[in-house]
């Protein structure tokens, strides 16, 4: 009875320490959705929107490596998800003080929430992958995804009803400040503690045998390091090693090329503009959400695999029945375009949304997980980065104005296509698989 009681509680813990983790997406979410529509500077900054969101892509891609590397040599994700949230923290408190014309202090200030948002992206996943029993495990990692996308509608919140827009910053400086506290309490996963205290302890026992007035124990801790980056960098020549790198880099790809950006703009077509921009932004990612919260109800029982599939014919399906309905039945265009978009981004969120949120951290040796993660989250930050630039657009107008077909829609047919093809030829089935 005793030990029942004694595991219920150790799960309990699990739950709560990956909660009170994850809840740092929550402010990355709520940085990615945020708009500066106060007086000069949206003025100022033409593009604010574009700009604002390829800094923080920006600093997401230069601060998810360094902090995979930092982590993978300390052996601490406790301390550097701390670092994260403190650059969110920094970069809020610049963007709250800056006047409405200092544009270069607005643009520090989103720096920084990217460097924070990359590094959060990185430890959240690994974070709760590594604490988490097997049974629980899906669920407590997809929590990232789910969180991000509920910051992401919290932020739309603040910025629709409030006249103000820093009062979304004012709300991310106060959740800041709550998750540094509560990061305070919580415990790195007990292998990582193990690794790092068994280091320290070989330090220690090394350096008593130096003599430290010779500087022979900051040479010797100094080429434990190095020894250490050799080590990690050969990960990506060892095929149990860059083979997970490769599935997440795919699954990243086949994710970002999804065309929502396009496909929101259809949907607002179909409406013929009645439809305000940021209200279906804000449905969509409602859409978003509570698919992603199902996804973590079914894929427990499905598995991760299966469910990719689905996502993937699902999304297959749509488009193409949107492409018929786009080019041979043009009179049922404005009725049944958006239910098709829609259903699209639905199919989108139950599987290919989440997961490979999900897969990062498991189908990797503990070994690489965190570098391979770093790698996944720059390619992450640099896509969107991509995507989010206006030329994109333009080239789809210009290609639509010549030939007359929306390749855009073709190409995101095929990818998706090849996404079901692939989670069928290279996802591995890893069920309740304990992290190796």
């Amino acid at each position: 009875m005793s030990k029942s009681i004694v595991i219920q509680e150790s799960v309990l813990r699990q739950i709560i320490y990956t909660i009170l983790v994850s809840q740092c997406s929550l402010t990355v979410g709520m940085c990615l959705e945020w708009r500066n529509d106060d007086g000069e500077t949206e003025n100022d900054w033409s593009t604010s929107e574009n700009m604002s969101k390829t800094l923080i892509y920006g600093g997401a891609i230069i601060s998810a490596g360094p902090a995979a590397l930092i982590a993978s040599m300390q052996t601490k994700l406790r301390e550097v998800l701390i670092i994260g949230m403190l650059f969110t923290l920094c970069g809020s408190i610049i963007v709250l003080m800056c006047s409405t014309g200092a544009l270069s202090t607005l643009i520090t200030g989103r720096i920084l929430h990217g460097m924070g948002a990359g590094i959060v992206c990185v430890v959240v996943p690994n974070y709760a992958a590594e604490i988490t029993e097997p049974k629980y495990r899906d669920v407590l990692t997809g929590l990232h995804p789910v969180f991000l996308l509920s910051g992401m509608m919290l932020s739309h919140f603040a910025d629709d009803y409030c006249t103000y827009s820093h009062v979304n910053i004012g709300i991310i400086v106060c959740m800041t400040i709550s998750n540094l506290i509560a990061l305070c309490f919580i415990e790195d996963p007990p292998c990582f503690q193990l690794i790092f205290y068994e280091n320290l302890r070989k330090s220690e026992s090394d350096c008593k045998s130096i003599d430290v007035s010779s500087n022979s124990c900051h040479k010797l801790l100094r080429n434990r390091d190095i020894d250490k980056i050799i080590d990690l960098s050969s990960i990506f020549t060892k095929k149990q090693y860059y083979r997970p790198l490769l599935i997440n880099i795919c699954l990243i790809c086949i994710q970002q090329f999804r065309g929502n950006i396009s496909l929101m703009d259809k949907l607002q077509c179909a409406y013929g503009g009645k439809l305000p921009l940021s209200e279906m932004i804000s449905t969509i990612t409602g859409f978003q959400l509570i698919s992603s919260i199902f996804c973590l109800i079914i894929v427990s029982f499905l598995g991760k695999k299966n469910v990719l599939i689905i996502s993937g014919l699902g999304m297959t399906i749509t488009l193409t029945l949107a492409i018929a309905t786009l080019y041979y039945m043009k009179s049922l265009d404005g009725l049944w375009l958006p239910y098709l978009i829609v259903m699209y981004i639905i199919f989108y969120s139950i599987g290919y949304g989440p997961i490979p949120w999900i897969l990062m951290p498991q189908i990797c040796p503990r070994k690489s997980k965190l570098w391979t993660s770093g790698v996944t989250v720059s390619l992450y930050a640099f896509l969107n980065l991509i995507i989010n630039q206006p030329f994109i657009n333009n080239i789809r107008y210009m290609l639509y104005m010549s030939c007359g077909v929306d390749i855009f829609l073709l190409i995101f047919t095929v990818v998706s296509a090849i996404g079901t093809v692939f989670a069928c030829m290279f996802i591995p089935k890893i069920k309740d698989r304990t992290p190796s």
